[in-house]
């Protein structure tokens, strides 16, 4: 029986935050390439740019997020295989670089306090 993650992404990822995503996506891909399956990343041709990453895993639905809020899917239901820590490597690695993105999963989640909550 698999599982769900959630995200939630209020805002755009800046320029800097979304190559930071794209290099780590590839990073994975390249990791994971026993598990993962149609890997797709559309470039814009306004700016020449990724804007968004995805892969396709048999057992999960697809693992899409955009640069963009807007267009962010919020949730990847799971088979439990092998590859769904590559979904969560890449949620938790959004969480880490972007102040406002928060990730969880069924039976799990960890409170992300902003810089002035810290303090």
């Amino acid at each position: 029986m698999g599982y769900t993650n959630y995200w939630k992404q209020p805002t755009d990822f800046t320029d800097e935050e979304w190559d930071a995503v794209v290099k780590e996506f590839k990073y994975v891909c390249d990791m994971g390439e026993d598990y993962i399956e149609k890997v797709e990343a559309r470039v814009s041709t306004k700016d020449v740019m990724i804007d968004y990453i995805s892969f396709d895993a048999a057992g999960c639905e697809t693992f899409y997020i955009d640069k963009r809020a807007e267009n962010s899917a919020s949730f990847c239901k799971t088979g439990a295989r092998t590859v769904d820590i590559f979904v969560w490597h890449m949620l938790t690695f959004c969480q880490m670089i972007k102040e406002d993105f928060t990730c969880s999963r069924d039976w799990w989640y960890w409170e992300k306090k902003n810089e002035k909550e810290k303090l």
